[in-house]
């Protein structure tokens, strides 16, 4: 198994031991994070999903779960370092799995926003998630393809960013309904734009912290 540790979120190529400690723990939380959603989000192969609003829409629901599942379990393994110097193969081939993942999984979002509960204000916030979801994976691809690492590196960041929004949508929309005691309606109106926005900001962070490292990236 590749070790988180060689994981570089800090803006120096050599952490010390801090450093590294916090590299494990960031990516521990993400692949727990990750591994748990996707889990929780299989459910729904084995059974018909009891809100008849998710019922009716049942074949986009499942195309966008199955592509969330695939980023979300490939994801942690393609921001390995080892993992990429050992088995670059295997990382180009998981890296092609996770961009049709993200392909299908931010298309049928997309389908899946335009009728989500609650109105404009969800369709909006969830459609502007598929749409950049969709993007940045294009950016990533059309960047390696260029042979660009580090504006791949970035894109990748950023994707990998979006596609945790099912981990903060599933932690927050339970604390707002059951910590702050908000209405439905209003916590997920907030939570369509709240589970994107600030993991895409704390990716530009990474980005803007590691750039010092990316010198050490190989092709």
């Amino acid at each position: 198994m590749s070790r988180p540790d060689t994981l570089r979120f800090q803006g120096t190529t050599s952490p010390g031991r801090s450093g590294r400690w916090l590299q494990q723990l960031l990516w521990w939380t993400m692949l727990v994070s990750s591994v748990a959603i996707a889990l929780y989000g299989s459910y729904y192969f084995l059974v018909r999903p009891s809100d008849a609003h998710f019922a009716h829409y049942i074949l986009p629901l499942r195309l966008h779960i199955a592509g969330g599942i695939g980023a979300l379990l490939i994801g942690p393994w393609q921001f390995s370092t080892k993992l990429r110097a050992r088995a670059l193969n295997w990382h180009r081939w998981l890296g092609r799995i996770y961009l049709l993942s993200v392909a299908l999984g931010s298309i049928a979002g997309f389908a899946m926003a335009l009728v989500s509960k609650e109105g404009i204000a969800t369709h909006w916030g969830f459609g502007v998630l598929a749409v950049l979801w969709f993007f940045t994976g294009l950016r990533a691809y059309l960047t390696i393809r260029s042979r660009d690492v580090r504006a791949h590196r970035r894109w990748m960041i950023r994707n990998f960013a979006l596609s945790l929004a099912a981990v903060s949508l599933r932690n927050y929309l339970p604390l707002m309904l059951f910590g702050f005691h908000w209405s439905f309606h209003v916590a997920f109106i907030v939570v369509a734009w709240l589970c994107w926005i600030p993991n895409l900001l704390i990716a530009e962070w990474i980005i803007q912290r590691t750039r010092p490292a990316e010198s050490t990236l190989a092709a």
